[in-house]
């Protein structure tokens, strides 16, 4: 018999567009949401599926004006200037998992998209061409890390015919100059969207939404140290999924609330391990770059063998405390701090500072196949993590696109090197 979840994923692969931007649907996503049968494992979950499923609404049925935006780009600014955030990139990824991302990958291959290009942002140009995307009012990218979302989204704004800016990122974040040129662009794309929204109070907009920012962010470091502790209770393979989060949130109550739960909660967890005397992970792992999105038993791999990922690249606190009084040139330090806007050894760098501090057995790069900047850098982080005594595995595979998957070979792999470890 068909579950129910099975049975919403089914309609959601038969969708048009049209009823995406259907109140009815969103009534009927948002009871499911509120019914005994939605149980996510962690309570802070379901501020997030609360948050999204809201914000997703809005931007459908353009209850606000709706900026797209990639994953660099500060969310504190739309959320500040009245508007509706939206990230393609992340779509991609829900659409993955949803089972649906292969229709909207076909789509763009029809017209022209090379599979070799980054399956995210095919599948999203894909979605934009069937229409099946909440429709921008305008465009926002960092050219940092990956300047294949610019090229993607000039695409995406000639399609719906409207602005894009995009913010041009130094290479070198210790430069004064490289702040305040970064501050600007910022800060001019911030009063763009103000003027879009109607926003004539732009200055309290932009404090709130730093101090907001400011409250997660104390609460995502107490996730971190928890997670640091032998008995780690959170499983990273899930928590890659936190991306979302870390991307869209920031600068409003609900992201202050998930962080605040999430602490709370894995305190909990932590103590009841402790007390249990369970320790003992088995190896502890690394995890670089994304994950495959789409359907996958890559994580029984991990928990078969006893090995749980307890830091991951991109879902982590990288930023310093923000400035109230100085919001702009504090966002483009926000940017400039991240690993993969400069220069690959930064990168390596950094990937050697975690390992050591969340005392890792071995690390896992996932080599997404359209991510130039990542794989490119993969050997040189694991020559560095071998200075210190980390072994790596390089997995090369597809993030969003499932007709590319080789599972066997990847598990094979995958328990292959998590048994070195044990044996280390």
């Amino acid at each position: 018999m068909m579950g129910i979840a099975d049975y919403l994923i089914q309609q959601l692969k038969e969708i048009s567009p049209k009823t995406m931007r259907s109140s009815a649907l969103w009534k009927a996503v948002a009871a499911f949401y509120r019914s005994p049968l939605n149980r996510p494992s962690l309570k802070a979950d379901k501020v997030s599926m609360s948050y999204f499923i809201e914000a997703t609404r809005d931007a459908y049925i353009s209850r606000k004006p709706v900026v797209w935006a990639n994953l660099l780009v500060p969310s504190e600014i739309i959320h500040a200037s009245g508007a509706i955030p939206f990230y393609p990139e992340l779509a991609s990824a829900v659409m993955a998992g949803a089972g649906i991302s292969v229709r909207f990958l076909e789509a763009s291959e029809e017209n022209s998209f090379s599979r070799d290009l980054c399956s995210f942002h095919r599948a999203a140009i894909g979605a934009a061409i069937q229409d099946f995307l909440p429709r921008p009012h305008m465009m926002i990218t960092c050219s940092r890390p990956c300047e294949g979302a610019v090229l993607s989204f000039s695409v995406l704004a000639e399609l719906y015919g409207v602005p894009h800016y995009s913010i041009e990122v130094p290479e070198n974040n210790a430069l004064q100059e490289n702040i305040e040129y970064l501050s600007r662009q910022i800060e001019e794309v911030t009063r763009i969207i103000a003027l879009i929204t109607g926003n004539s109070n732009l200055k309290d907009g932009i404090k709130q939404a730093i101090r907001l920012s400011n409250e997660a962010r104390k609460n995502i470091l107490e996730v971190e140290e928890t997670r640091k502790e032998k008995s780690c209770p959170l499983d990273g393979w899930d928590a890659i999924g936190h991306i979302a989060v870390l991307a869209s949130m920031p600068g409003t109550p609900a992201c202050v609330k998930f962080y605040r739960l999430l602490a709370e909660e894995l305190k909990e967890m932590k103590n009841i391990l402790d007390s249990q005397n369970k320790d003992s992970l088995g190896s502890r792992i690394l995890w670089m770059h994304l994950k495959p999105f789409y359907p996958n038993s890559l994580a029984d791999s991990l928990r078969s063998l006893g090995a749980k990922i307890v830091c991951e690249e991109y879902n982590r606190c990288y930023w310093d405390e923000l400035d109230t009084k100085e919001p702009f040139p504090s966002l483009a330090k926000k940017i400039l701090s991240h690993p993969s806007a400069g220069p690959a050894k930064n990168r390596a760098r950094e990937m050697v500072r975690l390992a050591k501090e969340y005392s890792v057995d071995g690390a896992v790069h996932w080599n997404h196949k359209g991510c130039r900047q990542a794989s490119g850098s993969a050997l040189l982080i694991k020559d560095e993590l071998s200075k210190i005594g980390v072994r790596t595995l390089i997995l090369d595979g597809e993030c969003v696109d499932s007709r590319e998957k080789t599972e066997g070979q990847i598990r094979t792999r995958l328990e292959a090197f998590l048994e070195t470890l044990e044996i280390k």
